[in-house]
């Protein structure tokens, strides 16, 4: 029996038997837009999706397929059909690409990644082309948010909507152990990703990774019972932390957000083993953690982000 066209994929069930049943009868939406947290493997799927309708040659050389996964912003040139000037990052800009009939394949394939990060206008521009498709053509677009200050809602209603969630801890070790991870580092790294494969796989290429979280649950864990302006100093060393992370080519994730992602799992320990009437402050202290990971992918300052949920910690633990 051959594989399918997911079979590389862990987890995300559901997403895979949705499009593989559109694969296996041709019914594909003109536009998919897929949601879920950062690094669960919604361009992978994306990709695993193309490779199934383009299989000619591999996605890296076929004339059918545009693709923009970068963290930078595509600017105006990169989408409209005639710019300013030559789109920098392709040899095309998206809505010339989409314009032009397939070449060798039967349809054409966009894929971009994390299309809130497109500024409005922009977002704007792609409305255009998600209002009037073109036949035998597919867009892809994957986002961690459907807020309406990350998507336009005008964007998001145009396209079919699959969603993707954490997968189960022991499908992301058994990924990491067939890919040559040890058992006891693929337990501590699935544990740390909070069910996202894409991070874990990642993570495992970082030898420090695990070291560097260590260090971070240490710093909170001195902050617990501590003067107030620990929580201060915390917040400015992880700020700077970040100051230099931006100055970076940004290939780790961001201090802050990993940082937070660590003490989460340190907060849920920490609740479970406790008191059943000390029980509810470690509960609102971890909700506190997943609001502020909220906001710092807001325009909000990171270290006054840091230093709200660090004073409330401080207090928590101190009462």
């Amino acid at each position: 029996m051959q594989p399918g066209p997911f079979s590389e994929i862990a987890g995300h069930e559901r997403a895979r038997d949705l499009l593989g049943q559109q694969l296996e009868t041709g019914r594909l939406s003109h536009a998919y837009l897929f949601t879920g947290e950062p690094q669960l493997g919604k361009t992978a799927v994306a990709r695993a999706l193309a490779r199934a309708l383009l299989p000619e040659a591999p996605l890296a050389r076929h004339p059918d397929y545009w693709e923009d996964d970068r963290r930078d912003n595509l600017k105006l040139d990169e989408i409209r059909l005639l710019p300013d000037k030559q789109p920098e990052f392709h040899q095309q800009s998206l809505q010339a690409f989409l314009s032009l009939k397939p070449a060798v394949g039967r349809l054409r394939v966009a894929v971009i990644s994390n299309v809130g990060r497109l500024a409005d206008p922009v977002q704007g521009i792609l409305l255009k082309t998600l209002e009037e498709p073109h036949p035998n053509r597919l867009i892809i677009l994957t986002t961690p948010s459907l807020s309406p200050f990350v998507v336009l809602p005008t964007v998001a209603s145009r396209c079919q909507r699959v969603a993707f969630h954490p997968v189960p801890l022991t499908r992301v070790s058994e990924l990491l152990r067939g890919r040559g991870v040890d058992a006891e580092r693929a337990e501590e790294l699935a544990a740390l990703s909070r069910g996202r494969p894409g991070w874990a796989l990642n993570a495992a290429q970082d030898p420090d990774l695990l070291q560097r979280n260590r260090h971070w649950v240490e710093r909170l864990a001195e902050l617990f019972g501590a003067p107030a302006d620990a929580a201060l100093h915390l917040a400015q060393e992880l700020d700077a932390a970040n100051f230099a992370w931006r100055a970076s080519d940004r290939t780790r994730e961001e201090p802050a957000v990993f940082a937070l992602s660590g003490w989460q799992l340190e907060l849920r320990r920490r609740m479970l083993s406790e008191p059943a009437a000390r029980q509810a402050a470690w509960a609102r202290l971890l909700e506190l953690s997943y609001d502020t990971l909220g906001y710092l992918e807001q325009n909000v300052s990171p270290r006054l982000a840091l230093e709200c949920f660090l004073l409330e910690a401080r207090r928590l633990e101190a009462a």
